[in-house]
């Protein structure tokens, strides 16, 4: 099987303007490599972004979380004699959407960034690095700090931009770059709904598994995917327990937990033997469809629990196979 890194430098050795460099075994990053580009109407800037990325087991990852890479950039703005010096004042990066589970920077010698902000566009994840004027701007041979992102998606080639002299006449640079790209995929293990009120309710022998805590990072995770259909963690719990006579909208919801709960153990914890769905897990053939994903079913299942009945029914229908794992594959 090829791996995520071996894909990725040969996918982005043919891309204009970026470099990976070939890595001894066990060298730390996993990856690393730069980016540049120039402002497309003036010239005004060129800018460097320079990447590393770390596998979640590599032991020199900054910021090791179970499950994900951590991704590292800096951005130099390269000197020049153009006057007046022009700064940038943000950076941002687009990226499947469940792809990012958080993002910052790591103060250093550099420039930090004034904020960090993880939102969506369309149908893509997106964060924002802003470096505000005058203070925290990257003017001509300025540095940031690095600039981090953590995600269960293997390292692609992804759209990014740079700004500078924000606002209305702002000259960006957008261009290509390594960020989250592949879905992370395994052996689906899917786990029932009365498995995941059990483990919730810290029924004997299920203890075992997500134990240490590590059963409330999975729940956190869930609702991070549920798109805010679930608040928070107890209202998640709370439709995952429910018994009874219920509204349709209700049982798929408490499917829909399940479900999540499954994909975020994959997230989180992929080399588990029990409890976990991956995004890219195909669905042969069941209740939500034919020769899909399971990305692609759940984000349709999201949209119908909060439709009208019939939408609630195929959601609740589709999860359901889901977590008994019919129809699935690897």
């Amino acid at each position: 099987m090829t791996t995520p890194f071996a894909w990725i430098q040969r996918l982005a050795i043919g891309l204009a303007g970026l470099s990976i460099g070939a890595l001894p075994a066990g060298a730390a990053p996993d990856v690393e490599g730069t980016c540049q580009v120039t402002e497309p109407q003036f010239g005004l800037y060129t800018a460097t972004k320079s990447y590393k990325v770390y596998s979640a087991t590599n032991p020199e990852n900054p910021l090791p979380l179970a499950g994900n890479y951590t991704y590292t950039y800096t951005i130099t703005n390269q000197p020049n004699s153009i006057e007046p010096p022009v700064c940038l004042v943000g950076f941002d990066m687009e990226a499947p959407l469940g792809s990012i589970t958080a993002a910052g920077y790591i103060p250093g010698a550099g420039v930090d960034p004034s904020s960090v902000q993880v939102g969506t566009s369309g149908s893509n994840a997106v964060v924002e690095w802003n470096f505000a004027e005058p203070s925290n701007d990257i003017c001509p041979g300025a540095v940031s700090d690095e600039l981090t992102l953590q995600s269960p998606y293997g390292p692609g080639a992804v759209t990014d931009n740079v700004s500078s002299l924000d606002g209305t006449s702002g000259f960006d640079a957008p261009g290509s770059c390594v960020g989250p790209f592949v879905a992370p995929t395994g052996e689906p293990l899917p786990c029932t709904i009365g498995f995941w009120k059990n483990r919730a309710d810290g029924k004997p022998g299920t203890l075992q598994w997500f134990p240490n805590g590590d059963f409330d990072l999975v729940v956190s995770q869930a609702v991070t995917l549920s798109s805010g259909i679930f608040a928070s963690s107890t209202e998640l719990l709370a439709y995952l327990g429910s018994t009874g006579k219920r509204p349709i909208g209700d049982r798929a919801k408490q499917q829909l937990a399940a479900t999540l709960l499954n994909m975020a153990a994959a997230d989180l914890y992929p080399d588990n033997q029990k409890c976990k769905l991956f995004d890219a897990n195909p669905i042969v053939s069941n209740a939500c469809g034919d020769s899909i994903t399971i990305a692609t079913a759940v984000n349709a299942a999201k949209v119908d629990v909060n439709g009208d009945t019939a939408a609630q029914h195929e959601a609740m229908e589709c999860l359901d196979d889901i977590n008994n794992g019919v129809g699935i594959d690897d």
